[in-house]
């Protein structure tokens, strides 16, 4: 059974027809947007096939993205060549990324199972400047959903590990260093996005 990587690298075409369509951004956007400095530096972390670094791109800021597929990133770079994409994994150090005002993190933590979402949170604080913003969405629920996690395309079986969170799952994970702000709107009731911001200074 192929996995996560080699599931997006087969769709890639198929996300990107979806995702660059106007009625794909977040609704959330325009008010997370308004937190960051103008001309910032974003991190589009898990960008496909960087719809949205095209989007903040558009809104006047510095994008950069980082996926694991490197078929979504050919795309991501055939669409949007003044813009730096990297490939890695979230849960590994991203140094060559540099520091960022916010992270946008739309869907990326549902291929994150539950006991590495500390590990996630630490690598985004690595990179989020004190008092940035990320913004992250997960889908509402608990563990593995075995109906979203297996395709079959072309005689090929894929697990892409579809995993729900909680927001008490989520804040658990953060680590010292981030805050929950609030959960933000959305369009999609199976979808919860939240703000999160790293802290001036860690409490002692």
């Amino acid at each position: 059974m192929l996995g996560c990587k080699e599931f997006y690298d087969k769709t890639a075409p198929r996300w990107a027809e979806k995702g660059y369509t106007d009625e794909a951004e977040p609704v959330c956007m325009d008010e997370f947007c308004a937190l960051l400095p103008a001309g910032g530096r974003v991190l589009d972390l898990c960008c496909g096939t960087g719809y949205e670094s095209f989007r903040l791109r558009r809104r006047g800021f510095q994008p950069v993205g980082l996926d694991l597929s490197g078929e979504s990133l050919a795309i991501a770079r055939e669409k949007n060549p003044e813009i730096v994409f990297y490939q890695g994994n979230m849960l590994e150090s991203y140094p060559q990324v540099g520091r960022v005002d916010g992270i946008i993190c739309i869907a990326g933590l549902v291929h994150v199972e539950t006991p590495d979402l500390p590990a996630a949170f630490r690598r985004m604080s690595e990179v989020l400047k004190p008092g940035g913003y990320l913004l992250a969405s997960v889908r509402y629920g608990v563990g593995k959903m075995e109906d979203r996690s297996i395709a079959e395309i072309d005689g090929q079986t894929y697990d892409r590990n579809f995993i729900a969170h909680t927001e008490e799952e989520l804040t658990a994970a953060m680590g010292g260093d981030l805050t929950l702000i609030r959960e933000m709107p959305s369009d999609l009731k199976i979808w919860a996005y939240y703000l999160f911001q790293k802290l001036e200074e860690v409490p002692v």
